[in-house]
Order: C-alpha cells, then sequence, then structure tokens
C-alpha cells in the first residue's frame, strides 16, 4: 500500500478466541496523530465472563506503512493486556491480523472503519436525484 494512511475514525470488529469460545464483537473510536494511535473500545463481555455492563479498554500504539501494532488497556486492571499487530489493507478502511496475551491466548481480529461506504452511498444517489427550479 502506498503511502500512509489515517486511521482515525469509528470502527466495528471482531475478535476470535484459539478455542471453543465464540467470537467476540468490539466498537473503536481511533485517533491517529501521524502514526501515534490511541482510543477506546467498547465490547460486549465474553462468554465464560459474568453477565455485566460492556468492558472498556483504551489503546495505544503505532501505525506505520500497511502496520499497525497496539496494546489493549482494560479498565479492570487484572484482565491480562492484549497485544494487537495488524495490516491496513488498501484503502484504509479494514485491518485485519493477531492479536495475542504473551505467554498465554492468542487469536485473530478484523475491524471495518464506519461511514466510508454510507458516505459513498449518499453521494451516488445525491447525483441520481435531479434537482427541479421551481
Amino acid at each position: 500500500m502506498s503511502g500512509d494512511v489515517d486511521l482515525t475514525g469509528r470502527w466495528r470488529g471482531i475478535f476470535s478466541y484459539p478455542s471453543l469460545f465464540p467470537p467476540n464483537a468490539f466498537e473503536a473510536e481511533i485517533r491517529d496523530d501521524g502514526g501515534f494511535v490511541t482510543g477506546v473500545i467498547n465490547q460486549s463481555r465474553e462468554l465464560f465472563e459474568p453477565s455485566g455492563p460492556p468492558r472498556q479498554a483504551v489503546i495505544e500504539g503505532r501505525r506505520e506503512g500497511d502496520s499497525v501494532n497496539f496494546v489493549k488497556f482494560y479498565d479492570d486492571l487484572d484482565r491480562p493486556t492484549p497485544h494487537y499487530h495488524g495490516r491496513i489493507q488498501p484503502g484504509g478502511d479494514e485491518v485485519n491480523g493477531e492479536w495475542t496475551i504473551p505467554g498465554d491466548w492468542s487469536g485473530t481480529f478484523i475491524m471495518i472503519r464506519e461511514g466510508k461506504e454510507a458516505a459513498k452511498e449518499a453521494l451516488r444517489v445525491g447525483e441520481e436525484v435531479p434537482v427541479s427550479n421551481p
């Protein structure tokens, strides 16, 4: 992928577990400041956790070219800290890769930026609607 892509925006995604557990969905609000990536993630509780409100975490990492790496810090500090390593797909609106908890679990993830397709569709529809002058 040529050039840097700014990852700022709202993202939706899923991460998968290494065993029999189903994938878990998340939403992220990411800010990319010249390659320094920060943000907030909200995710459902995992199947193996007690019920309760969604989990929140902050992320901090770096984007270089078509790679992004970040660490997720949960509000509940007793939780392990996952490390995410992803590849930004051409166009910059999809990232997929792997997460790891060093020495423990790992799995895959994918996230897609919100809004780009909706904005393109609105523009296309707007071009198709004729405007009449009274």
